[in-house]
């Protein structure tokens, strides 16, 4: 069996990145620079970077960002992945170069047909479709509307994931990556005690090296 990581995103303090390190689950961290409750500065950005666990990943998280902005926070930041949730296509990867997760929401049926789409991204992260938010919105979306998918990149399940579901979400689709953030916070910010639940939840999974 594949060995799957957490992904906490939304970091917004030093604090933060202390309370995700005890954890070697958690292999993924997201910098949101979209215009979010969550989005950070480059100089919070690089303070937080530099307090993570040396194997944590850092993703920076775009959604309506200009291609010179990406390229000009990449630069600064220098993140492991970029995250694109917006109107981003092919084009718009390849000209930002590097690592690229990119986010599809998920409504319908026709849903899946997108996923293949994104030939020049190195992952997918699958997310609640929502007419009002790109990410984050806390709901989960119905697995069943992915069956038969067939991907051979980097599967990353966001979308209303807590403690309670998250080894069922799991089982129903085996991603590699579990993307988490409004289910750990306390008032927009990340809880400690709620990383920790959630944790102990996931390591009850019957999955190699969970």
């Amino acid at each position: 069996m594949k060995k799957i990581f957490i992904k906490i995103c939304g970091l917004r303090r030093t604090k933060d990145a202390e309370l995700i390190n005890p954890y070697p689950e958690i292999a993924y961290a997201g910098l949101v620079f979209a215009d979010s409750r969550r989005r950070i500065d480059i100089k919070t950005a690089l303070e937080i970077k530099s307090a993570l666990r040396d194997d944590i990943k850092t993703a920076a998280v775009f959604a309506d960002n200009s291609l010179d902005e990406i390229k000009y926070i990449v630069a600064e930041v220098k993140p492991d992945i970029i995250q694109l949730h917006s109107g981003e296509d092919n084009d718009f990867i390849l000209a930002i170069g590097g690592k690229v997760w990119k986010s599809v929401s998920i409504k319908d049926s026709k849903s899946i047909e997108k996923i293949t789409d994104f030939t020049a991204a190195d992952g997918i992260v699958l997310d609640t479709y929502s007419p009002l938010e790109r990410g984050g919105t806390g709901k989960a979306f119905d697995i069943t509307l992915l069956k038969g998918l067939n991907y051979s990149g980097t599967l990353i399940l966001a979308g209303g994931i807590n403690k309670d579901n998250i080894n069922q979400r799991i089982r129903e689709l085996s991603p590699d990556v579990v993307d988490l953030s409004s289910s750990v916070e306390t008032d927009g910010y990340k809880d400690g005690l709620k990383i920790k639940e959630l944790i102990e939840e996931f390591r009850k999974g019957d999955r190699n090296g969970a």
